[in-house]
C-alpha cells in the first residue's frame, strides 16, 4: 500500500466510564500533517492517532458474531493532560 492508502485520524480521548469515550477531531492524508496537528493542540487532553486503511473494514467480530471493536494494529497515545495533572 501506498501512503494515500491510508487516513490518519485524531482522536480527544477522554476519562470516562462511558463507551465511547474517545471522537474523532481531524482527518489528515499523511502522517507529518497529523503529527503537527497533535504538536498545536491544547495539551488539556489526551489524543489518540489511528492508522486507518481505506476502502477496508476493520470491525472485529467476537466468536457470538457480536461487533465488539475494531480490529487494527497502529494507533498511539499522547497523554499531554495526564502529563501535565502528574507534575
Amino acid at each position: 500500500m501506498n501512503k494515500t492508502d491510508y487516513v490518519w485520524i485524531i482522536f480527544v480521548a477522554e476519562n470516562t466510564n462511558r463507551f465511547p469515550n474517545f471522537f474523532p477531531i481531524g482527518v489528515y492524508t499523511t502522517e507529518v500533517k497529523a503529527k503537527q496537528e497533535l504538536q498545536d493542540l491544547p495539551n488539556d487532553n489526551n489524543y489518540q492517532l489511528f492508522k486507518f486503511p481505506v476502502d477496508e473494514f476493520f470491525g472485529y467480530f467476537n466468536k457470538k458474531g457480536e461487533l465488539v471493536g475494531m480490529d487494527i494494529g497502529n494507533h498511539w497515545h499522547y497523554h499531554f493532560k495526564d502529563d501535565l495533572e502528574g507534575q
